[in-house]
């Protein structure tokens, strides 16, 4: 019997993930947390095989979460249930010691999918996210030789003014060329989850 432990802070996904399981034999639930903190001491408490966690949670987050019990247990798997489509929440949870990313409208078939793999010693991704990071990890060769250098000067901080002074060309141009990295890269928009990013994928750092 696999046991399973629910966390998110919103009853509502709990309850519809509850329901999705039940269908799968030889699963049970042995109990749900809505805050990160609860699912530490539910986690400790009931040992379960496996744990749906959400990122975004009060008190502490699904990585912080990971990242406490993956100090002394390496056998537990943790499935991330998610709205978060960002390439650097997948990165950060993976580097957490989660072993499947999931959205939280998530089918019966891929739960299924999903644990199949898990049982095997295998990782699982779903097929949105595996998506975004082969783009991430390929798009860097379809850059050109323009769009590289704007990347590395926004990495370093620069703004749109400062890097057209550096390139001398306008700040229009800057921001069109800005617009299409992003979207090749799939990159975030805020400078700390850009600088984030680049730490992960160790571009120009």
């Amino acid at each position: 019997m696999i046991k399973i432990l629910l966390v998110d802070d919103h009853s509502i996904l709990r309850q519809g993930l509850r329901f999705l399981i039940a269908q799968i034999p030889d699963t049970i639930v042995v109990a749900e947390a809505e805050d990160g903190r609860d699912a530490l001491e539910k986690i400790r408490h009931y040992q379960p095989d496996m744990v749906f966690i959400d990122i975004t949670m009060p008190k502490m987050n699904g990585i912080e979460v990971m990242r406490a019990i993956r100090k002394n247990d390496k056998d537990t798997n943790f499935i991330v249930m998610t709205m978060h489509s960002g390439v650097e929440y997948y990165q950060e949870a993976m580097e957490a010691g989660a072993d499947a990313y999931l959205s939280k409208d998530i089918t019966l078939e891929e739960l299924l999918a999903c644990m199949e793999n898990l049982s095997h010693g295998r990782k699982y991704v779903a097929e949105f996210m595996r998506e975004k990071v082969d783009k991430a990890t390929s798009g860097l060769d379809s850059l050109t030789a323009r769009e590289m250098e704007i990347l590395r000067l926004l990495i370093e901080g620069k703004t749109n003014r400062e890097i057209a002074e550096e390139l001398f060309c306008s700040e229009k141009n800057v921001e069109k060329i800005k617009t299409n990295v992003r979207k090749k890269l799939d990159l975030p928009s805020s400078y700390g989850a850009l600088l984030a990013w680049a730490l992960r994928n160790k571009v120009f750092l």
